[in-house]
């Protein structure tokens, strides 16, 4: 219960900053997506998109996002709710927020396993 509070404040918050409601990235979604130097950051709702990795971050602010990367990202950190998120290779991944999944194939660690932190209700790391 105290995750769900702590989730649905995070939620309510982004929305008070205005990062929920940034200039439209595609049909049925809103947010803004950049990508640098390898790295990959998207702060919206609903945004459904595929990248190329290659070794960067990925950062998610939002919710209900669906992101796919091909190839090899250093990190992945999701903040909010209902995110699945399909990586080819990652070694590090944060969650904080409900029901937001982060599926991965590899990862070059010496266990096969990203380092993780996950906070939230339903969310979860997974090999796939």
């Amino acid at each position: 219960m105290k995750n769900q509070i702590a989730s649905l404040a995070l939620l309510l918050s982004l929305g008070a900053s205005g990062l929920l409601h940034a200039a439209p990235a595609g049909a049925g979604d809103t947010g803004e997506v950049v990508e640098s130097d390898g790295n990959i950051s998207i702060e919206g709702t609903n945004v459904e998109r595929s990248f190329v990795g290659t070794g960067g971050q990925l950062q998610i602010v939002g919710s209900n996002n669906r992101i796919t990367v091909t190839g090899p990202l250093t990190s992945v950190s999701v903040e909010g709710a209902g995110n699945i998120v399909q990586v080819d290779a990652v070694k590090r991944v944060e969650i904080t927020g409900a029901n937001t999944k982060v599926y991965y194939k590899s990862a070059p660690t010496k266990n096969g396993r990203p380092a993780s932190s996950v906070t939230g209700i339903g969310s979860g790391v997974s090999k796939r």
